[in-house]
């Protein structure tokens, strides 16, 4: 579907690709296309890439050969096969920052971050009900399926609709729910999009001044109907953009001009600002329930 889609293959860039290795006497087959999405991709195997690996630079040196800014994802991809994608022009830094109800042994919060195939940015928070072992299992378990479903290439809108569905499904003896906050950002154009269930307002702090973002619809798996629609909230984030994602233990009523003017200090270090604003809400509303925050810094990719 890849290969034959309008993007497709670039015979080009892969010949061009193949004489470089040779002049290393390297004898490879590789492959360079776009995806549907139009990310292109660079794969080169062969039975000798020492040759080619031992160069510290030999990223950018790929790079110049086929055209295109290149990263390696995460994941080893194995011997004699390797596999690079098109560098996003954005990059990203996360802080988080929590803390348990007083009295209890974990929190009931669950958190993740991580970043797409398709160079997108995905930022998971959940806060499942009450306190405690029942919250921390509900909340651990909409972050894994969500998850899932992200990595899986599923729309994060239908991805959270499904989760809903989930989330009524579960036993009569099992009568859980859990708030779903999550941040979607393209690396590739700074679009961002925000889905709530029962969360507590976001903020995202731009040339602009400061925008609150909240949400209307309930809790996952609790008043809503199965296939109810996730709170959607639209954005573009550019160099320089914050967002700050709570639990509704930090933000515990409207009074949130404290969290504005932590914003508008221009934090740069995303684990400074999440620190700062759970310290903030300690001081303010003591450790009354579970309090997570997580940070996020848009910035040109170095």
């Amino acid at each position: 579907d890849e290969l034959g889609s309008i993007n497709g293959s670039d015979p080009l860039a892969e010949r061009r690709l193949v004489r470089y290795l040779k002049s290393m006497d390297i004898d490879a087959e590789a492959s360079v296309y776009r995806d549907c999405g139009g990310r292109a991709h660079v794969i080169i195997e062969s039975g000798r890439l020492t040759p080619l690996m031992r160069h510290d630079d030999y990223l950018e040196r790929l790079s110049s050969v086929v055209g295109v800014r290149l990263c390696q994802p995460n994941e080893d991809d194995g011997a004699g096969r390797l596999l690079l994608l098109e560098a996003e022009p954005l990059a990203v830094s996360v802080g988080i920052a929590a803390m348990k109800k007083r009295g209890e042994k974990v929190s009931g919060d669950r958190g993740t971050y991580f970043k797409t195939d398709a160079g997108v940015l995905c930022v998971i928070l959940s806060d499942g009900m009450g306190a405690g072992d029942e919250a921390a299992k509900d909340s651990q378990a909409v972050v894994a399926i969500l998850e899932k479903f992200l990595r899986s290439g599923v729309d994060p809108a239908v991805s959270m609709k499904i989760l809903n569905s989930v989330m009524l499904l579960k036993s009569p003896d099992s009568w859980g729910y859990a708030t779903v906050d999550l941040m979607c950002v393209n690396l590739f154009t700074g679009d961002a999009c925000f889905y709530k269930y029962g969360a507590a307002p976001s903020y995202v702090r731009s040339g602009k001044g400061v925008k609150r973002i909240k949400g209307e619809t309930f809790a996952a798996g609790l008043g809503g109907a199965d296939g109810t629609e996730p709170d959607i909230v639209r954005l573009r984030l550019r160099p320089g953009n914050t967002a700050i994602i709570a639990s509704d233990g930090v933000i515990a009523d409207n009074e949130d001009e404290w969290i504005k003017t932590l914003l508008d200090k221009g934090f740069d270090d995303m684990k400074a600002l999440a620190r700062a604003t759970l310290g903030e809400a300690e001081k303010r509303y003591g450790a009354t329930d579970d309090m997570t925050v997580v940070t996020v810094r848009v910035e040109e990719r170095a």
